[in-house]
């Protein structure tokens, strides 16, 4: 009994913890053209705005100038 309750706790705080989690965000930009029409170039990975699809070398810099 105290076994199937701790499972069923488990559980219920693994969905929790899922439905709190922040979901992933794309990079708003299709393309380096739209980046660089928005004023944006060498976008480090770290940033928001960087998606691999950006990075056509994947030197970890996107659109670059």
């Amino acid at each position: 009994m105290l076994r199937a309750l701790g499972i069923l706790i488990a559980a219920a705080l693994t969905v929790i913890g899922v439905s709190l989690a922040a979901p992933a965000q794309a990079a708003p930009f299709k393309n380096c053209t739209q980046a660089k029409a928005a004023g944006y170039c060498d976008i480090p990975e770290d940033s928001p705005y960087y998606g691999s699809w950006l990075d056509r070398d994947q030197d970890g810099l996107a659109c670059e100038c």
